[in-house]
């Protein structure tokens, strides 16, 4: 399974924060799915899909958005439960 995700915090943090979420059992996506029937949290890995040098977050939510589309990772054929950028457009309007 495929999680895609945005983040302006260094690739090692978040590898960590996931690896931390997976060991302590946190109610996340992959947490449920790294600690499922014949998974274990060593079995996850991180990719950089892209580095975007413009800081700002709703640009960020657009690439992942597009990601999330590209490589379908939207539930139930991947992680990813909700998109962000909707989410943000909904709470603009």
């Amino acid at each position: 399974m495929v999680y895609v995700g945005e983040t302006s915090r260094s690739l090692k943090e978040c590898a960590k924060e996931h690896e931390a979420d997976v060991r302590l059992r946190k109610d996340k996506p992959i947490t449920e799915n790294c600690n499922g029937a014949g998974h274990r949290g060593q079995d996850m890995g991180i990719s950089v899909l892209t580095q975007i040098r413009d800081s700002s977050r709703y640009f960020r939510l657009i690439k992942e958005s597009e990601f999330i589309k590209k490589f379908e990772t939207q539930s139930p054929n991947g992680l990813n439960t909700k998109n962000q950028l909707n989410v943000l457009l909904r709470k603009i309007i």
